[in-house]
């Protein structure tokens, strides 16, 4: 992982997430996309291509599933630590995308809560806050809530 932080490092960071997802296009393929929820300790992700023919049929278009490798998931990963901002912590979904012809864009989520496929326990919040500090005051109500309810389970 790497441990910069900063404009610099979030680009280097981004453009190695979009040559990946690039990189996993196909024949047909309109854009690949990182789609991701994550704190330290639990994450979910997925990556789909963007294809007028594809298998699955969703409310934004036609995808199918793209592998998400073991060197996106560093980049992914890097990428989090990268856009980390001192007292703000970092995002807690984002959606990265890029297309065939290489143009690349990020949506980043610092403050709403995340949706999860699964309930997902509030220590994870608690963890994911020791390694992203995050000052009170950019700490919206609910991860306020989240942390709280972490810390009871904790001490429990």
């Amino acid at each position: 992982m790497l441990n910069e932080r900063g404009l610099i490092a979030e680009q280097e960071a981004l453009t190695r997430v979009a040559k990946e997802l690039h990189g996993l296009l196909g024949p047909g393929d309109e854009r690949a996309e990182y789609l991701g929820t994550v704190l330290a300790p639990v994450t979910s992700e997925r990556v789909r291509a963007a294809n007028p023919n594809g298998k699955y049929k969703m409310s934004d278009g036609q995808f199918n599933a793209l592998p998400f490798t073991e060197t996106l998931r560093d980049a992914v990963r890097d990428l989090r630590s990268a856009t980390y901002r001192e007292g703000a912590g970092t995002w807690f979904s984002a959606k990265v995308s890029v297309t065939a012809q290489g143009a690349v864009s990020a949506e980043y989520n610092y403050d709403d809560e995340p949706e999860w496929d699964a309930p997902v326990d509030a220590v994870a919040y608690l963890t994911d806050l020791e390694q992203f500090p995050r000052d009170e005051a950019n700490q919206p109500e609910w991860l306020k809530a989240k942390l709280a309810e972490g810390r009871a389970a904790r001490r429990s």
